[in-house]
């Protein structure tokens, strides 16, 4: 059995014995039948051969146990809804039925055989072959039950054919129990056969529900993200219409519109990490950092915030901690958590702790906010997910926050815990690797002096001509010397006349219709025979295209926010990257 069917048994058993037990139950009344038939007429062919006249005796339990038996199939049938989870009470039922059938027989050669030639006992032995074969095919569902009933049969035909008929050739002798073993090899296949087949057939049930639900959680996400940034967007478009009709510096009008901006990238940013955990593009690089320096900017970040909603932030013993992960990483699990517990908490306070354990240490994130019901704590790191959002709050974002902790912390390998009381809060617990515990980091972790950028010179190419115009005014308010082009034949051109390489090179993934990035570095390669530090900015978030990217380019996908490029730049060109 492949292993991934063995697998999938496994994880259904119990449904598997159900389905099993239900064909067992529809098939084996009509097989049933036609077993009493023949076995209320076998006796008829050798009644010359009875010793005393048994006839009364044995129609009477023949009748008896078939009238049994189909009475306890229809009422199986007629209340299957409510028996049919009853599947180990039935099967021994079942295993009682067969066992009292198998009384039956064997003491037919008993009492209509003595003194039979060959010849009607080999016509015997073919009825009775014919006749225990046909319920096989259904009482291979469960071969315990088909075993129990022809073993006694078979082993009653082959003592009385021994002690009764001594002169029988070999083979006649042998023929029971060659059809004990063949039934039974034969059960045992129709056993597993059986089962196969019922376990791809849930497995292909299961993995159609998850299809399905999947669609719906799409769709329900493409309408949630469709709304939650037209709101952001809607509001920036108000204010910088504002701002326009007005000469007057409008400071209040210029924070909310950073703040309405702020929402839409914070919402990109997820479905942007989103795409970059689904593509396994990500790699943690892993440092010693300072715990209370890495969490600082995020605290001062949402204590206004949390001012605003009258709570308390607290932080215990975070001084002096040191620990070894991916700092970007870490901090992106942190200020999702933070931010959870911020949207719901109405009242009391959120705490950040950390404290010792052996060798570890733990980061405590925990609010006095609503909780979650027992019922959804398995199910809140899924995407998409959100309890009691049922009408789309903008505030309460896409259900990705949770989701990205998860991944996260798995490729950090940070565990992430739970406890959670409806109506008292909910504490997040992070397990992470002290710094005391682990080597000294990698030579290529060190950060030195960053280059300055007046003396930064970039080549930038896109053919989007906003996007030229807004980096290259950024980037020349730092000091940068930018040579911006919306096509590589004449950025390449002026390279030519420039004689010399630049500092970066800043490019789109495509620029027309024939043009990508990988052209761009090829041609810059190409002219100056050595490579040019590449950062590429895209707008493409497809797992499938971000999995394609070379591990050793520098990626940032629109929309980008100044310090993200300023810090991306820094981290490229510090002495420690070019070494």
């Amino acid at each position: 059995m492949p292993e991934t069917l063995r697998r999938a048994v496994t994880e259904n058993r119990e449904r598997i014995l159900q389905e099993r037990h239900n064909l067992f139950m529809e098939e084996v009344g009509s097989r049933m039948v036609l077993s009493f038939f023949i076995a209320a007429a076998l006796p008829l062919f050798f009644l010359e051969m009875r010793t005393e006249p048994p006839f009364i005796g044995w129609y009477t339990v023949l009748l008896c146990v078939a009238a049994q038996s189909l009475f306890l199939i229809r009422f199986y049938n007629a209340h299957r809804e409510h028996e049919a989870p009853k599947t180990r009470k039935w099967h021994r039922l079942n295993l009682y039925l067969a066992v009292t059938w198998a009384m039956l027989w064997p003491s037919f050669p008993e009492r209509f055989l003595q003194g039979a030639t060959p010849v009607p006992l080999l016509t015997c032995l073919a009825i009775l072959s014919v006749a225990t074969s046909i319920p096989s095919v259904s009482m291979g569902v469960d071969p315990d039950i088909f075993i129990g009933f022809i073993t006694p049969v078979y082993l009653a035909w082959l003592a009385f054919i021994l002690v009764y008929v001594p002169e029988a050739p070999g083979i006649i002798k042998m023929i029971p129990l060659i059809n004990l073993i063949f039934m039974a090899l034969f059960s045992l296949y129709i056993h597993r056969s059986q089962i196969s087949t019922i376990a791809l057939r849930i497995e292909a049930e299961q993995a159609s529900e998850r299809a399905s639900k999947a669609s719906e959680s799409k769709t329900r996400f493409l309408a949630a993200a469709s709304h939650d940034l037209r709101q952001p967007l809607q509001a920036a478009t108000l204010y910088a219409a504002m701002l326009k009709n007005n000469a007057a510096p409008q400071p209040e009008i210029v924070a909310k519109l950073d703040t309405a901006i702020a929402s839409c990238n914070e919402l990109l940013g997820h479905l942007l990490m989103l795409s970059r955990l689904q593509s396994q593009r990500l790699k943690p690089r892993k440092r010693i950092i300072n715990l209370l320096d890495t969490l600082q900017p995020i605290l001062d970040e949402v204590r206004p915030q949390a001012s605003a909603k009258q709570l308390t932030v607290v932080t215990e013993n975070l001084a002096g901690q040191h620990i070894f992960t991916d700092g970007i990483m870490f901090a992106r699990i942190v200020r999702n958590l933070i931010s959870n517990a911020l949207k719901y908490t109405e009242q009391g306070h959120i705490r950040i702790v950390a404290r010792q354990q052996d060798k570890q240490l733990l980061l405590d994130i925990e609010d006095t906010g609503i909780g979650i019901d027992d019922i959804y704590q398995s199910d809140v790191f899924e995407e998409f997910m959100q309890i009691d959002n049922d009408q789309r709050s903008i505030q309460n974002g896409l259900g990705l926050g949770l989701a990205i902790v998860s991944r996260l912390g798995a490729l950090c390998e940070i565990p992430v815990q739970m406890r959670s009381r409806k109506g008292e809060g909910t504490t997040f617990t992070l397990t992470l690797p002290a710094a005391a515990t682990c080597l000294p980091p990698p030579a290529d972790n060190v950060v030195n002096a960053l280059p300055l950028f007046e003396t930064l010179t970039v080549l930038l190419i896109d053919d989007d001509k906003r996007v030229t115009e807004a980096l290259s005014g950024l980037l020349g308010s730092l000091g940068a010397t930018v040579s911006a082009h919306h096509s590589l034949e004449p950025a390449m051109q002026a390279l030519k006349e420039r004689g010399s390489p630049p500092s970066v090179v800043i490019t789109d993934d495509q620029i027309g219709p024939h043009t990508n990035a990988g052209s761009v570095i090829e041609a810059v390669t190409a002219l100056f025979r050595q490579p040019v530090p590449t950062l590429i900015i895209t707008g493409n978030t497809n797992p499938d295209f971000i999995q394609t990217l070379p591990d050793d380019i520098d990626v940032l996908f629109k929309p980008v926010a100044a310090d993200a490029l300023t810090a991306k730049l820094e981290e490229m060109l510090a002495p420690s990257s070019a070494a």
